[in-house]
Formats: structure tokens, C-alpha cells, sequence
């Protein structure tokens, strides 16, 4: 089993509008993650998500695959990293030893990515084209989730995940990485 983790939580701020359903293409983007995730051989989706109003708007969206849980944000804090953390912890308390993560706003993924990632045996694998990609990072829970509660408050993802056993995987292909954070990130 390969289990992925869609981070669809956040607040959107800079969008205005819930990033997860939003057209890319004809197709919703937490769709086009999702399956480019099971183009990767990712069998099990949960689906992060930051309240119950959410959960059921994207198990509408989801509806035409199989083996889709959502798992509902337990913190009051709405950042990336308390997110995953939130998570990863409920992923942890269901014997998930491994998961990919991929966040609901990169569209133009590729399943071959989390292919490449699998190869690799360390902790944590992340991808890297020009900037590093921690919120698809392929990780190991329980070394992840303590890392995390190490840190500093304010410390960065990238910078927790670099604190324990890494590989970066490097990939050409820097359009499939691109994320959407505002209207005008869609078009080109």
C-alpha cells in the first residue's frame, strides 16, 4: 500500500476562494492531484481537510474514486505546517508508517514524480526543480512528527524536514511544480 496525504486545509488568503475546487483545465485541482497521485501508484488518498462544510464539498468532487478518506484538521491554527502536523498524527494513529504528501494546489503534477520519489529509502524525499518541494515530500510519520514537535514555533517546513535523514531527488521538469496561490497562476 502507498498511501498520499492531499493537504486541502488551508485558508486560501491569497486566493479569495478555496484553492481545492478551482478549474484547472476543465477538472477541479484537488482532481488533478488526486489523480496524479494514483498515476503514481498512490492506492490510499486522505484527503486533509479543515472542517466538515469542506469535507463534504470534496467528497463530491472525489466521488469517482475509491479509497478516499478524509481526515478533519484537529488544530485551531491555520498554517501548512500545523496542518500536516494535525495529519500526520491521525495518519500515525492508524499505523501509516509512510506517506506522500501533495498539496491540493499543484494541478500540473505528475504521477511519474511520486514514482521517483518511492525509489529512495530515507526518512524524508524531496523533490527539488530549482526550489525545493517540501509539501511533496515523500516522509516517514513518526521521524516527520517528531521533528516537527522539536522545532521552533516559527520554524519552516523545509527547514524541520532538512533536520533528519534526506535525499533531495532532482527533476527538470519545473512546470509540473508550479503552484497556484493566486487567479493569475493558473493562466500561464
Amino acid at each position: 500500500m502507498y498511501p498520499a496525504l492531499i493537504l486541502a486545509g488551508g485558508a486560501s488568503s491569497r486566493m479569495g476562494t478555496p484553492k481545492a475546487t478551482m478549474l484547472v483545465a476543465g477538472s477541479q485541482m484537488i482532481v488533478h492531484v488526486a489523480h496524479a497521485l494514483r498515476d503514481g501508484g498512490c492506492t490510499k488518498l486522505y484527503i486533509a481537510v479543515r472542517d466538515g462544510y469542506q469535507r463534504m464539498e470534496l467528497k463530491d468532487s472525489l466521488s469517482h474514486l475509491t479509497d478516499v478518506e478524509f481526515i478533519l484538521d484537529e488544530g485551531v491554527e491555520r498554517s501548512a505546517k500545523a496542518g500536516i502536523k494535525s495529519a500526520l498524527r491521525i495518519c500515525q494513529s492508524i499505523g501509516i508508517p509512510r506517506i506522500q504528501l501533495a498539496p491540493c494546489d499543484t494541478p500540473w503534477i505528475q504521477g511519474r514524480m511520486f514514482e521517483r520519489l518511492r525509489e529512495e529509502r530515507l526518512a524524508v524525499v524531496i523533490p527539488r526543480a530549482v526550489q525545493f518541494q517540501p509539501l511533496l515530500a515523500l516522509v516517514e510519520i513518526d521521524v516527520v512528527l517528531k521533528a516537527i514537535e522539536e522545532a521552533k514555533p516559527r520554524e519552516s517546513l523545509k527547514r524541520i524536514l532538512r533536520t533528519v535523514p534526506y535525499k533531495v531527488v532532482d527533476f527538470e521538469d519545473v512546470q509540473q511544480f508550479r503552484n497556484v496561490n493566486s487567479p493569475r497562476d493558473i493562466g500561464g
